[in-house]
């Protein structure tokens, strides 16, 4: 039997590389095992650098930028061959991630994506053909305008003023376009978010109170991206009030999209990067899994995504999780959904990545080991026969 092994990380405990290292190592030593895959995969956020990397053996290389609040650091870019060009992966989270900073009125003030723009213009001028950027977990709330300033946009406040630094998203009143310089090189942004720039489902309304803003801050930051849109649409003719995904990373992706970036879904670039379809096609059973397996799962994240393309070639899908609040059923994609919890357990202990690790290997082999005894009675079907 042939097994893939591509689990999501279980945020705060386990990468997806050291989860598919434990479950593979657990299997390898079942005698019915033929061999073993493992690929560290992720949805376009989090860890999707690592995944990249472990599949494409890539070079990380330390790129001088500033994080949110304008500190110097080392950015973490990704170099690599694909499509017969030299390209450069930024996972935003690294730079400029809400966990970098301590949420509140006083960060939403200052955080800017300044650092991102720096980024992209250093990537640009070393030769790279091609920049991918991820953006899950940012911590940014001045809906790009940091960034935009880096390539030659100004805008100014109500009383005309030049704004310069921090978050200009909550006094932006006008907004120059003419001044901006366009990157040379495509930009490609991975992203599964599908709200708007502004609105009631857009970047400030729906997602700046969990990065630390007041119910004042979002209604300026609402109000003043209504209106640079306005600019925007009739300049530019990008509507960011009905471009899915312009909401993404407060705001980022609306910034990105009046760059000239291109949005795919992280799961699919990812997947195609790393032939992810290839090399399930070879596949007897797929493991998979995350954290938590909700009703969220189930609208396109790791596991779910995983087990759809799996469908198509009548793999069965085991998904593991840390926590499960929703029931397999017969329209489920999986085979099965199991938590890696043997007994009551409180969060903190749970969280333990050797626990996590530890649990995780011996429920998929005891898996394993049930449905190759049910496989020999007749009991169970294909892929463990």
């Amino acid at each position: 039997m042939k097994v893939l092994i591509a689990i999501d990380s279980f945020k705060g405990s386990a990468s997806s590389i050291e989860l598919n290292r434990a479950v593979a190592e657990k299997l390898n030593q079942l005698d019915f095992v033929e061999s073993t895959t493992e690929i560290a995969i992720a949805d376009g956020g989090e860890g999707t650098l690592a995944s990249v990397q472990h599949s494409l053996n890539g070079e990380i290389l330390e790129i001088p930028t500033i994080d949110l609040m304008g500190k110097p650091i080392n950015a973490k870019v990704l170099s690599f061959r694909a499509e017969g060009k030299r390209q450069a992966l930024i996972e935003s989270a690294d730079t400029m991630g809400l966990d970098l900073i301590k949420p509140s009125a006083e960060t939403v003030k200052a955080a800017s994506s300044k650092g991102l723009g720096l980024l992209i213009k250093e990537i640009e001028q070393r030769g790279f053909q091609k920049v991918i950027i991820t953006l899950g977990g940012s911590g940014v709330t001045d809906g790009g305008l940091g960034l935009l300033k880096e390539f030659g946009a100004t805008f100014l406040d109500r009383q005309q003023n030049d704004l310069e630094e921090g978050n200009l998203l909550l006094d932006a009143s006008e907004i120059e376009i003419s001044t901006i310089r366009f990157p040379n090189i495509p930009i490609i942004v991975a992203n599964d978010v599908t709200n708007p720039y502004f609105g009631n489902q857009g970047a400030f309304q729906v997602f700046s109170q969990q990065k630390g803003a007041t119910a004042e801050q979002i209604r300026q930051l609402d109000a003043n991206a209504e209106k640079l849109s306005q600019t925007i649409l009739k300049e530019l003719n990008i509507d960011l009030a009905t471009l899915q995904g312009a909401g993404a990373a407060g705001g980022l992706g609306g910034a990105l999209a009046i760059l000239g970036a291109k949005m795919d879904a992280g799961f699919k670039l990812v997947t195609e990067l790393i032939d992810f379809e290839d090399r399930l096609k070879t596949a007897d059973v797929v493991v998979t899994g995350e954290g938590s397996i909700d009703q969220q799962s189930l609208f396109g994240k790791v596991p779910f995504a995983i087990a759809e393309l799996a469908k198509k070639y009548q793999k069965p899908v085991i998904a593991i999780c840390g926590k499960k609040s929703i029931t397999n059923n017969e329209s489920s994609p999986f085979s099965g959904i199991f938590s890696i919890q043997t007994k009551p357990i409180s969060l903190p202990d749970a969280m333990e990545k050797a626990t996590t690790l530890k649990n995780a290997a011996e429920l998929v082999s005891e898996i394993f080991i049930t449905a190759f005894q049910l496989s020999k009675n007749g009991g169970i079907g294909h892929g463990f026969k």
